[in-house]
């Protein structure tokens, strides 16, 4: 039988200004480091070349077996040596991969291993870019791995050998595929049995080891129905000889089967489910990505008081914990690769196709991911026919591996409604920031309208949708971009109602469960972290939002009374929100009750009298409460307003009475409204670009989105002045010369 051997602690660990190639390090100053381990924690953003290296022996009794080293996860180029011979590269950082060392061990000696870890951006390896820290480092497990020399194969992609795809028939029997990978002697079998969920054997089929695949019937099994009853069965695999069992695999599975439909959404056994998703990174304050077991539970308890339904795993594979976590406790998921960017490029799509491979043979034992995603706002720089036949390729992918599952691609909103990357998955995903990153909230309505008018064939649902909130600003006039957690609430109750109103729509994944790391960022008085969360980075507060979600979708009984870290108040009355889902609320205010408020989700109380000095809010209905206090001062308290060092352009701000908007913006000539894809089609109006803003020239690449789009984007590096200028000389530029 084989063994498995921990390699996760006592590594030696440096930065590195070498080749990767080199295979013999020499150490200079190093500290030691246990795995799970990145260096990308706190303000340290560096992406480059670091080394890791331990020794290790293995004892004699292992002699006649077959050796291999795991790594569950590095980030995001790994090139790994043993005893300075090279063993081989990995090239993608979310996957598992092994490679076989036996006829490299030093028996009974230390074996010396040498891993080189690089996260530097390259030209190939997805992501290229995101908005999203692209950490480095071994930042899952390491493990030795000692085997049979009859074993299933733990070099296929890095799965078990074992892999699974499960159906549901006409008449509901489960039909279990099991496709087997070994490398066996003559003579060897292999036995298969299907266990339930009391683990009781309910089929068992037993065939040379030779044979590639099988298939299992289970009569009318209990079905994996999500959050209702997520039933589990299990896959034993053995490998035999005479009186010999010499390896052996065990894994979780479940029967269900998945549909989706223009006009009614998606269905898991033919019952009908509104997708109620919210969608999480990987990583953690003060972890990084390294996190631990405990994060991740961490986690889906969080996710389950607030009580979705689904969750998309963004964007890229997570670790095993989090698909098993899924599978027992009923969640849909949605599963994708790191394609953020599709240049023309056949490493890119290359690269992107083996990762999709291990996404997809590593995961098609989960009965919960109900979705695999191949792509993820790839026309961030505009559309081509290359992408297209690169989206279909990595769909093709899925469809070969899995004939009877579903696609899905998330586009964003420069992706017309005509567009061919709506046509070619099971299923689209819009990001849509209305009342965010551009227009009102209320401008999504006629969006979700136009679009299903246009494509009533396509099964749409929200992929993203989001604002961001910094939990030191408050407003009792809440405005966009002011980043106060009073607006982050208003624009969920606003989105959400618009995306609930639609029926066809197969649902929704809120951005995001948790604030995450952006190495990229520095928004809204924080650096380095997207604050769309509906948690914070560390986990520690849930954010009002929060409660607004856990009102239409727990069933728990709570009150929860808004804006309790907005506590100084200088106005005589007050709104007080609750949010609840009970239907009827009372409120107490320094011990005198109010006139109870009914509703549904969401409660107000208006012009409550606050009395100098503290105030103590009780919210009670039912045995359940919640409790507040606030402070009536006799100024406004201005720490609370975020003041932008950069704000936005406004152009608002260029008319005059003497000037209107047709001289800013005259017809028929160049401006900062127009295109990237138009100003570039100009020679004469992208040299004024080059003129003025060199640095975005240089990074620019042709899209549907506006300059001034991109000027704000770079506003710390581009004032307002120096934009007007360059809009001065666009304007003098007549179209069609």
């Amino acid at each position: 039988m084989r063994e498995l051997y921990p390699l996760n602690t006592d590594w030696m660990f440096e930065k590195v200004n070498t080749d990767l190639e080199k295979s013999h390090y020499v150490r200079s100053s190093y500290e030691t480091v246990d795995l799970p381990h990145t260096w990308n924690t706190g303000d340290n953003n560096d992406r480059g070349r670091y080394v890791y290296q331990k020794s290790f022996s293995i004892g004699s009794q292992h002699a006649d077996q077959e050796i291999y080293i795991e790594f569950l996860g590095a980030n995001s180029v790994c090139q790994v040596y043993l005893n300075g011979t090279f063993l081989g590269e990995h090239r993608g950082g979310y996957a598992t991969f092994r490679f076989l060392i036996t006829q490299l061990v030093r028996w009974g000696e230390d074996n010396e291993l040498t891993v080189y870890v690089d996260n530097s951006p390259t030209e190939d390896v997805s992501p290229l870019a995101g908005d999203f820290t692209m950490y480095g480092g071994l930042y899952r497990g390491v493990n030795l791995i000692c085997a049979e020399q009859n074993h299933f194969d733990l070099e296929y992609y890095g799965t078990s050998g074992v892999i699974l795809r499960s159906d549901v028939d006409e008449e509901e029997n489960g039909l279990l595929h099991v496709e087997l990978h070994t490398k066996c002697s003559e003579g060897v079998r292999v036995q298969l049995s299907v266990l339930n969920e009391h683990h009781e054997i309910v089929e068992t089929k037993l065939a040379d080891a030779s044979v590639k695949k099988m298939t299992m019937k289970v009569e009318r099994p209990v079905l994996w129905q999500g959050k209702e009853n997520p039933c589990l069965y299990t896959l034993e695999a053995k490998l035999l000889g005479e009186d010999t069992v010499y390896d052996e695999i065990s894994l979780k599975f479940g029967f269900r089967s998945c549909s989706l439909h223009a006009e009614q959404g998606f269905y898991l056994n033919g019952r009908h489910l509104r997708i109620n998703g919210v969608a999480k990174h990987q990583d953690c304050e003060g972890y990084g990505n390294a996190v631990t077991p405990e994060v991740i539970r961490r986690d889906f308890d969080l996710i389950g008081e607030i009580g979705a339904n689904a969750v998309r795993l963004s964007h890229y594979q997570h670790d095993q914990l989090v698909y098993d976590l899924c599978d027992q406790e009923g969640y849909v998921v949605w599963a994708e690769i790191p394609m953020m960017s599709m240049p023309d490029s056949e490493s890119v799509l290359k690269n992107a196709i083996e990762q999709l491979k291990e996404l997809v043979l590593q995961n098609c034992h989960h009965p919960s991911i109900c979705f695999w995603g191949v792509q993820n706002e790839i026309a961030m720089g505009g559309e081509s026919l290359s992408m297209y036949r690169s989206v279909d390729e990595l769909n093709d992918t899925v469809h070969k591996l899995l004939p009877n599952e579903l696609t899905a691609s998330a586009n964003m909103y420069y992706v017309k409604n005509a567009s061919q990357l709506n046509q070619i998955t099971d299923m689209t995903g819009y990001n849509l920031y209305y009342g965010w990153y551009y227009g009102e909230t209320k401008d999504l309505d006629p969006w979700i309208e136009a679009f299903h008018q246009e494509n009533p064939e396509v099964p749409l649902g929200i992929s993203e949708y989001g604002a961001d909130a910094n939990l030191a600003f408050h407003s009792t006039h809440p405005k966009v971009k002011d980043y106060s957690e009073e607006f982050q609430s208003i624009y969920h109750e606003e989105t959400y109602s618009i995306i609930n109103a639609k029926p066809y729509l197969w649902g929704s994944f809120l951005w995001n469960m948790f604030d995450f790391g952006s190495a990229i960022r520095n928004e809204g008085g924080t650096k380095g972290k997207n604050c769309k969360g509906l948690v914070t980075f560390d986990r520690k507060i849930r954010k009002d939002a929060f409660y607004f979600y856990k009102a239409n979708w727990s069933k728990e009984p709570f009150i929860h009374i808004c804006e309790k870290r907005f506590i100084h108040r200088h106005e005589d009355l007050m709104d007080i929100k609750v949010y609840s889902n009970l239907s009827r609320i009372s409120l107490s205010v320094n011990g005198a009750e109010m006139e109870p408020v009914s509703g549904n989700t969401v409660f107000l109380f208006k012009n409550v009298p606050l009395q100098p000095g503290q105030n103590i809010i009780r919210a009670h209905q039912k045995g359940v409460e919640d409790q507040a206090v606030f402070m009536k001062v006799e100024e406004p308290d201005t720490s609370y307003v975020f003041v932008d060092p950069h704000p936005e352009i406004n152009v608002k701000n260029w008319f005059t009475q003497e000037q209107g908007e047709v001289d800013v913006f005259p017809e028929n000539f160049y401006s900062i409204l127009d295109s990237l894809d138009a100003l570039m089609a100009s020679e004469t109006a992208w040299n004024v670009v080059k003129k003025f803003a060199p640095k975005l020239a240089e990074r620019a690449v042709p899209g549907a989105v506006t300059l001034l789009w991109v000027c704000n984007k770079m506003k710390s590096v581009l004032s307002e002045e120096t934009v007007k200028e360059m809009n001065g000389e666009l304007i003098r530029i007549p179209k069609g010369e």
